[in-house]
């Protein structure tokens, strides 16, 4: 391995222990929650005044059967002035829903989950959007009771799945008038997650990219690999309104709708010769949304300077063997990948992961109302059938996103 991949590879590893020590700042860092009134304003135009509310919940891990509605689940409480709790009209069912359900990131999770100490029942769900009914005294003077919001809820936290939910105002912002609640239901926890792995862990956008909502990488060439579901779709519309070149995969029957996306070249995965059709093609990214995992990056004879990926190793690894040895199983995963694509290609292999980010919203808010984004939604399932939701998610090959109608 040359002094140039060394360098890389170290890195990386770098990076990796930083991930580290941002987790334990954030264990070290989590209060006890304080659940006195002084932190709450009005409860004006508020809850349902019996203080129960419908949700689905699980308690116990496995699939979809253990689904269960409930008609008394309290409705949450504000516990920190920065939050604000939402009346939720849509929601939608992520992919991620259906891994935690299963167990995924249990281990993690519930170390994060150690200001409630709480595992189950749990409920799930990542994107909403609703009206703000309750605010901490400290949310922002332009969140007021009563406004049509979207958000997202962090994995660790009780989950949007039910009539009310309860975050950080960080994780709110107007919806945009653009779409309806149907759309705006679906685009956040994809958005932020395509947003990540492009100006996060792609760089695209340089520095600026990544920390304000100005995005950028004009000129860039990019390969999506499965443009077509969530993450992808809404990953190919940000690269379009960027002017990226965008090189795209997908099935037979949806090369159009990824044409129509903004993809300058489509290549279909279930053809034959898929592998030779990315022949000596070259990329400053290739951004896995398809699941294909590192693995990928050195089956396929292209050129490219970062091949990254959402299929990461690091919670399965620590629900296998803990968070000490799974951490270093992770760096151990890394740093073989790395030096696999880099001494064939000279490219660096990274992770990306959802990141509820400020500014992430900012960006996915403004390129929504400029029309630059438009929502794909696979199915729409009344509140009642969501285990049908959840179902159609687990089965795969998704169009976009499969939203709930909750109100």
């Amino acid at each position: 391995m040359s002094f140039r991949s060394y360098c890389s590879t170290v890195k990386l590893l770098q990076q990796h222990r930083l991930i580290e020590r941002l987790i334990l700042m954030r264990l070290s860092s989590t209060k006890t929650p304080n659940s006195t009134g002084s932190l709450h304003s009005s409860q004006e135009g508020s809850d349902d005044q019996s203080g129960k509310m419908r949700g689905w919940q699980i308690h116990e891990y496995g699939g979809v059967e253990i689904l269960q509605l409930s008609n008394n689940i309290k409705i949450p409480t504000i516990t920190s002035p920065n939050e604000v709790c939402v009346e939720v009209h849509t929601a939608s069912v992520n992919p991620i829903d259906v891994a935690i359900m299963g167990g995924y990131g249990s281990t993690l999770l519930n170390v994060l989950r150690c200001n409630t100490n709480i595992e189950f029942p749990l409920t799930l769900g990542r994107d909403f959007c609703g009206v703000v009914t309750r605010k901490g005294m400290s949310v922002r003077e332009d969140i007021q009771i009563g406004d049509k919001v979207w958000g997202v809820v962090p994995p660790h936290r009780s989950g949007c799945h039910a009539e009310y939910v309860v975050v950080d105002e960080s994780c709110i912002s107007h919806k945009p008038e653009t779409i309806d609640d149907i759309e705006a239901a679906g685009v956040l926890y994809a958005g932020l997650t395509a947003w990540s792995g492009l100006f996060i862990s792609g760089h695209i956008g340089g520095v600026l990219g990544a920390v304000t909502s100005q995005g950028g990488g004009q000129g860039k060439r990019l390969c999506i690999l499965g443009a077509s579901g969530g993450v992808g779709s809404i990953a190919t519309q940000i690269a379009k309104a960027e002017n990226v070149k965008i090189t795209a995969t997908c099935s037979t029957d949806c090369i159009q709708m990824v044409k129509n996306l903004g993809a300058d070249h489509v290549i279909d995965y279930t053809s034959d010769d898929v592998i030779e059709k990315f022949r000596d093609l070259s990329f400053d990214v290739v951004l896995d949304c398809a699941g294909l995992g590192l693995e990928y990056a050195t089956k396929v004879p292209w050129k490219f300077d970062q091949y990254i990926t959402f299929s990461s190793p690091l919670l399965r690894n620590i629900d296998s063997n803990g968070i000490g040895i799974g951490f270093f199983k992770n760096i151990v995963n890394l740093l073989e990948s790395n030096i696999q694509s880099m001494s064939k290609y000279r490219g660096l292999s990274k992770w990306a992961y959802f990141v509820p980010a400020p500014q992430g919203i900012e960006y996915l808010t403004k390129q929504v109302e400029r029309n630059k984004i438009t929502p794909v939604v696979d199915s729409i399932f009344d509140f009642d059938a969501t285990s049908d939701a959840y179902q159609r998610v687990a089965d795969g090959h998704l169009r976009g996103k499969v939203i709930l109608k909750i109100k």
